[in-house]
């Protein structure tokens, strides 16, 4: 396999964060870094990689700017969780960078596992965003009005019980709903309920639900 040149910066999608979910090829480029940056949960996957290592918080922008000082000289790489291209700040770094100075390792996404862990298929789903925002309401009920099944990144704040409360105050009712928690690791959950039920469950942190439109109509 042959090494990436210096000067680009690789973005390697880390999935769930556990390693048997890398690809060779990301392990690859991780062993090659020099400086390897990430979320403080993502570093400690590599405890033995002989790298400089640079905590991604909340930094974004002054960070990515030393990410381009950095790889005129040094093999960067950036970890993130999930996949590079979905939901993720790895748009920050191809803008900031440009195109053709990044190489993405894509990885496996939350929202991959959820469905594999329901049994359902994606290829008919929609996605949103509810992790960290919180002007996205409209657009989930126009998405859920619109498609038999969507699925919905979430936070602390916006839990599964507001998400369902939000919908039935906007007349949509006859839905399943999916709450998958800590995907992948010992303590993963999956939860499948509807919203009335989901109201009243007590969820925290961050977890992937699905929307499913049970008689497969749009309203």
């Amino acid at each position: 396999m042959a090494e990436s040149r210096k000067n680009k910066v690789i973005i390697v999608g880390c999935g769930p964060g556990l390693k048997a979910y890398l690809s060779p090829k990301s392990m690859y480029h991780i062993k090659k870094a020099e400086i390897l940056v990430g979320s403080r949960r993502l570093l400690k996957l590599f405890p033995r990689v002989d790298a400089e290592k640079v905590v991604l918080e909340k930094n974004y922008s002054i960070l990515i700017q030393k990410i381009a000082e950095w790889s005129r000289s040094k093999q960067v790489v950036v970890l993130v969780s999930g996949d590079p291209c979905f939901f993720s700040y790895t748009k920050m770094i191809v803008r900031k960078m440009g195109r053709e100075r990044c190489t993405i390792i894509p990885g496996i996404s939350s929202i991959q596992l959820a469905f594999a862990a329901v049994g359902e298929s994606w290829d008919d789903a929609c996605f949103l965003s509810l992790h960290g925002r919180n002007n996205e309401y409209e657009q989930l009920v126009k998405k859920v009005r619109a498609y038999s099944k969507v699925a919905i990144l979430t936070d602390h704040k916006n839990t599964p019980s507001v998400i369902a409360r939000y919908l039935l105050k906007h007349g949509i009712q006859k839905r399943q709903m999916f709450i998958c928690k800590n995907l992948s690791l010992p303590e993963e959950a999956i939860h499948a309920t509807d919203l009335i039920s989901a109201i009243n469950m007590s969820t925290s942190g961050s977890a992937v639900v699905i929307i499913k439109n049970t008689n497969n109509e749009t309203r």
